[in-house]
């Protein structure tokens, strides 16, 4: 469905998030009565059970809601909503943690003061804790509704052996962008098209670099790397797509040694002493890169359909290197919503009655129009206000799975970033790196099924 074919979008203002808070709270017996809930008025002598949901540190903009510029001012309003309506006395507390600190801030937290009820992040992140045994099965509270309204594959991604754990509610799709200016200025002009994400060919790739490496001035470089941390691999595991590779074989499995695999890792090394990358980039993080590239020192970065409005016209949209006959690949961040057993029944109740009131509220789904909504009604609400939203949904097809099937991914991303900076730094050759990558990440991915335990 294209931004045309929507229905004419619902009126609204630029209410602030207190205005949502308000709006959301009317009504809510209906909204839980669809959700298979009882609203009632709460027992105001009785002390709040206390709920503590967990959100990372995230940028986040609504289309119709300029007060907003992080998440976790949506989950703010939605605790607020819910506190407003609960039949139970509820405190809803929301805390704010760094994206490098996912772990620090729920499995050190296990069994403690601050013991997660509710996680909202990204599912590359969080599908991981679901095989602690602590993140409960969500499928007694989606109603026939939720279920339809949201697409087959998010549910896909959601469910683990046969059972939703996560509940998405938007989603992001990332693909690299470059400078236009930056490729005037080295004669690249033909390279730049208007109102496309394009796919260039591994021998177009090596001619744009090349040609960057060259012409760039002094102080300004071709193209994205970094190795530093975890933090953004998963675009580095995304170019070594780039000759061909599936990056995982029909098991879920690493399989870089694969004469495309090695071919991928051949070509992050070259690219080293062919210029391609800013200067000692196992030492750089994905927020070095994203510096370079706002001041304008960069000419080709990650970008997603959420973050490339900030930039305007001044950058052009090309897929990821790879897939198959050249066609380009991308990848899709989902991210959602876990429910935690921290051993209260209680809680455990109120987190699942948190998130179905959410999604059976309308107003608390639109704050996830200015990305990808995971709702159908919410993208058929606001798609043609969304930026970007057809652009990005015409080269959905070309979404690749960067994660498999694996039951621990923050394990398999400590190894990955190691062996890549020991690849950049020339200390080890591409077929090393691919011969590490397979089998320390394959060991990392049998241990975490071995290591799996799910809630009942």
């Amino acid at each position: 469905m294209t931004s045309a074919e929507f229905p004419p979008t619902r009126s609204m203002t630029r209410r602030s998030a207190l205005g949502l808070i308000c709006m959301a709270a009317v009504g809510s017996s209906a909204l839980l009565s669809s959700a298979g809930c009882t609203a009632a008025p709460a027992e105001t002598s009785a002390e709040p059970v206390r709920l503590l949901v967990k959100v990372p540190r995230t940028g986040h903009d609504v289309v119709f809601d300029d007060s907003i510029d992080e998440v976790s001012q949506v989950i703010e309003a939605m605790a607020r909503a819910f506190e407003a309506q609960s039949s139970t006395p509820v405190r809803v507390e929301v805390e704010v943690f760094e994206q490098n600190q996912y772990d620090d801030a729920i499995v050190n937290s296990f069994g403690g003061e601050h013991s997660v009820d509710l996680l909202y992040g990204d599912y590359f992140n969080m599908s991981t804790y679901i095989h602690t045994g602590h993140v409960v099965p969500l499928d007694d509270i989606i109603s026939e509704e939720v279920r339809s309204d949201i697409p087959d594959l998010l549910w896909d991604l959601s469910t683990v052996e046969g059972k939703v754990y996560m509940m998405p509610y938007l989603a992001r799709q990332n693909v690299l962008a470059y400078n236009k200016e930056l490729f005037r200025q080295a004669g690249l002009d033909r390279f730049i098209r208007e109102g496309a994400i394009q796919s260039w060919s591994v021998a177009e790739w090596e001619e744009v670099l090349d040609t960057l490496a060259c012409e760039l001035p002094e102080g300004t470089f071709p193209m994205m790397m970094y190795a530093a941390s975890s933090q953004g691999d998963t675009h580095i595991m995304t170019l070594l797509r780039s000759h061909g590779s599936p990056f995982f074989d029909e098991t879920g499995h690493f399989c870089l040694s694969q004469p495309e695999g090695v071919a991928a890792l051949r070509q992050i090394q070259e690219g080293v002493e062919r210029g391609w990358w800013p200067p000692h980039a196992e030492n750089l993080e994905i927020e070095d890169c994203s510096s370079l590239f706002r001041n304008g020192q960069l000419a080709i970065y990650m970008l997603n359909n959420a973050s490339v409005g900030r930039y305007g016209d001044s950058v052009g949209l090309v897929n990821f290197p790879g897939g198959e006959e050249d066609a380009g690949c991308s990848t899709m961040f989902v991210s959602g919503f876990e429910v935690f057993d921290g051993g209260d029944a209680r809680k455990v109740q109120l987190g699942k009655d948190f998130i179905a009131f959410v999604y059976n509220s309308p107003d608390l789904m639109d704050y996830s129009a200015g990305t990808l909504s995971a709702s159908r009604a919410v993208s058929q609400r606001h798609g043609n206000q969304i930026p970007y939203y057809d652009l990005f949904q015409s080269n959905r097809d070309r979404v690749v799975d960067f994660t498999g099937s694996n039951p621990d991914t923050r394990a398999v991303r400590e190894i990955f970033h190691t062996v890549i900076r020991e690849l950049l730094k020339g200390n080890i050759t591409p077929e090393e790196a691919a011969r590490q990558l397979d089998e320390q990440c394959n060991q990392a991915i049998d241990e975490g099924v071995k290591n799996s335990t799910l809630h009942a």
